[in-house]
């Protein structure tokens, strides 16, 4: 869970930074996504474990 929150906040802070290219701003919109769904599959999975 922890490092998809890193790699969101990391890309949700390249992101706000700007680019010119058009490829690495999809790039960078894609791996904030990829971080933010590994933080919320982390929580499910956390909260799965804690319920036994």
């Amino acid at each position: 869970m922890a490092a998809g929150i890193v790699l969101f906040v990391v890309m949700a802070f390249l992101l706000r930074q700007g680019t010119t290219s058009t490829a690495l701003f999809l790039t960078y919109g894609v791996l904030a996504m990829v971080g933010a769904g590994g933080a919320v599959m982390g929580k499910k999975i956390s909260d799965r474990e804690g319920g036994r």
